[in-house]
């Protein structure tokens, strides 16, 4: 009986054992997940506080952005660039650039016969609003062409030229090939970009010696029945035009061959030096000498000059 009842309490404390080890084990077993999950993730409440940490800062850079992208814009529609550059800038005139006196119209001291300047405060960047652009073309009808102008030379490197043939009334022979020649300094010679496509398109350019980067034409005109006409030619016509695209002698010596010649007649001979895309070469000051000659000739004469 006393065995018994021994067991019957061994049984019942047993069982109460387990019953109470049960659920310390459940807890150790969510400690190892907990541990686990701290291990992995930065640990309990402090991956929770990591995360609205993350959060809290994602959403102030956020809202700081979205701040930045509002001034900016505001900027841009006080012409301030800082939103422009920020998308690229290209259509946004930066402030570094605009010339103060662009502004001005020039009569701070009035002179007999001089004229005001048109003005404008951002550099006449929409000069060219509301007309037919020039857009790289040859608009025979007239355009308006929104490209700066572009880097000027100093003048220690202008451009000059001399015509050295044909000779001053020199006397050609009648529909014999010859040789036009212009002796050129300060012209960086043989750059000459598309003229259908991108005619005074891109601004006038130096080369690393502060020389402008270009090209000449050589032109002759038919002066009609006198070499001393007291009307200009007309300057749509032209009896040879030469775009020389090359760099000469590589010394600034520039020619062009008139295939077949030239019938009798009295004529004219001109260069016309340009940047690469063609426009009218630009000097930095304008008490100069000029950049481009002209030679009066004649062919078929007889004179035997």
């Amino acid at each position: 009986m006393l065995f018994q009842q021994v067991s019957i309490a061994i049984l019942g404390l047993a069982v109460a054992t387990e019953a109470a080890i049960i659920p310390e084990f459940d807890g150790l077993g969510q400690l190892g997940l907990v541990r686990r999950q701290n291990n992995r993730f930065g640990g309990g409440n402090r991956g929770g506080n990591n995360q609205a940490k993350a959060s809290s800062t994602a959403a102030a850079a956020a809202a700081t952005s979205a701040a930045a992208t509002n001034n900016n814009g505001g900027g841009n529609n006080n012409n301030n660039n800082n939103g422009g550059a920020a998308a690229g800038g290209a259509t946004c005139l930066d402030t570094a650039v605009i010339q103060a006196n662009s502004n001005k119209d020039g009569q701070d001291t009035p002179a007999a016969g001089q004229a005001s300047s048109a003005t404008d405060p951002a550099n006449f960047i929409n000069f060219c609003k509301g007309q037919t652009i020039t857009n790289g073309l040859q608009v025979k009808a007239g355009s308006c062409n929104g490209i700066v102008m572009g880097k000027i030379p100093s003048t220690a490197n202008m451009i000059t030229g001399i015509i050295t043939s044909p000779k001053p009334m020199e006397d050609l022979d009648e529909n014999q090939t010859f040789t036009v020649s212009v002796q050129t300094k300060g012209l960086a010679a043989g750059t000459f970009t598309n003229a259908q496509e991108t005619y005074y398109s891109a601004p006038q350019d130096l080369n690393g010696a502060g020389q402008i980067i270009g090209h000449t034409h050589l032109t002759i005109q038919d002066l009609g029945s006198s070499l001393a006409p007291t009307q200009p030619p007309d300057p749509v016509s032209f009896v040879f035009f030469k775009g020389v695209n090359d760099d000469g002698n590589g010394n600034g010596l520039l020619s062009a061959t008139v295939t077949g010649g030239l019938p009798a007649g009295n004529y004219r001979v001109c260069s016309m030096t340009s940047s690469a895309n063609h426009q009218p070469v630009l000097m930095p000051v304008a008490q100069r000498g000029a950049q481009d000659d002209c030679q009066k000739f004649t062919v078929g004469a007889g004179t035997g000059e």
